[in-house]
């Protein structure tokens, strides 16, 4: 389809409001609706480097990625998980100022010539870097287990389009799908045990 390689910037854009979001605010249950965002955007900016069948693995992997980490945290509702608000860098103010200069640092690291080897899109560069940085400093603003496993499965899913465009193997997308899978399932055990000894708790003080 001519029309997607036309309108890159869409996926990008999107990259930079569902980082932003994820980012800035404490994750509930309707974080997953940005990490499914997430993940077609990727998806999106891999279409032109990845063959059609490369492209609907990484969109169903993404889907049941969130189909799996959403009953996990079902039992949440909208509240967020207790710790995310220990840390002083949970803060948001400081959560602005450290997101426009991550965001600035990977601009710039995107327009430099270190993957001038490779033949990555810009837009592709950009998204990957900024999904990387953006991670890095989802997984230092909390330390719930919900913000971990987004961040983490956020910092994959960089390196994965990043590596899209070296290596555009089915198998190395089946691998990096069944590495995700596994990281969501076990966050999700650890989530809902949690859940259910927060509630626990509040019924028996």
């Amino acid at each position: 389809m001519v029309w997607l390689d036309n309108y890159m910037f869409v996926p990008l854009i999107l990259l930079f409001f569902t980082g932003t979001a994820l980012s800035l605010f404490r994750p509930t249950s309707r974080s997953i609706l940005l990490l499914a965002a997430q993940y077609m955007s990727v998806s999106w900016l891999a279409y032109s480097n990845l063959p059609a069948a490369g492209v609907y693995a990484k969109l169903i992997t993404g889907f049941l990625v969130c189909l799996i980490l959403s009953l996990g945290i079902r039992q949440i509702g909208d509240d967020p998980l207790p710790g995310d608000d220990q840390m002083i860098s949970a803060k948001l103010p400081f959560r602005v100022v450290a997101l426009l200069l991550v965001t600035v640092a990977s601009v710039s690291l995107a327009s430099s010539n270190l993957f001038a080897q490779f033949d990555i899109s810009r837009e592709a560069n950009v998204g990957a870097t900024f999904l990387i940085a953006s991670s890095l400093l989802n997984l230092g603003l909390g330390t719930d287990k919900l913000r971990s496993g987004i961040g983490l499965l956020t910092f994959i899913s960089g390196g994965e389009l990043i590596y899209s465009f070296i290596e555009p193997s089915l198998a190395v997308i089946a691998l990096l799908a069944m590495v995700q899978l596994g990281i969501v399932l076990v966050f999700s055990y650890l989530i809902s045990i949690q859940a259910r000894y927060e509630i626990s708790g509040n019924q028996n003080p």
